[in-house]
């Protein structure tokens, strides 16, 4: 048997619902009001729809990238005004890269990357990815969620 994404419980029938734009796979209680789109028969089924759509490989700046940088930068004696003129970027940006204040966007990294021939992103699998979907330890909108006792009003 498979949880429900808002309640935590485990239950037969499940859906495919789509709650303020989020698509979720609920039990029969939890779909009630919401616009369902699928009833779900087969673990397999339930997998397919918790599986996000684009599973590729996310890419992540590594964690010291200012310091390899800036060591890159200085052993090949370049100025930082000089390496902003050849990649087209503003020396305040590269300082601001280079001090940690801002992380790299994607195109500046691998211009970096080219020039400097250092390495600034890494490529993570989904599998390996800590927002893998299924883990016991997670935590459904159930769980953070406050009801109110019918009987107390409260």
């Amino acid at each position: 048997m498979e949880e429900c994404d808002i309640c935590g419980r485990k239950a037969g029938n499940l859906y495919l619902v789509e709650i303020e734009g989020a698509q979720m796979v609920a039990c029969a209680e939890c779909s009630k009001g919401a616009k369902i789109i699928d009833q779900l028969r087969t673990t397999e089924q339930v997998q397919q729809a918790r599986r996000p759509e684009k599973q590729a490989e996310e890419s992540t700046i590594v964690e010291n990238y200012g310091k390899i940088i800036r060591d890159a930068r200085e052993s090949l004696g370049i100025p930082i005004k000089v390496l902003a003129e050849k990649l087209n970027e503003t020396e305040s940006d590269l300082k601001r890269v280079e001090s940690q204040h801002t992380l790299p966007r994607d195109k500046l990294a691998k211009k970096l990357e080219k020039e400097l021939g250092i390495k600034l992103i890494v490529k993570e699998d989904a599998k390996t990815s800590q927002r893998a979907y299924g883990k016991a330890d997670q935590v459904t909108l159930g769980d953070a969620a406050v009801f109110k006792d019918k009987k107390q009003g409260v």
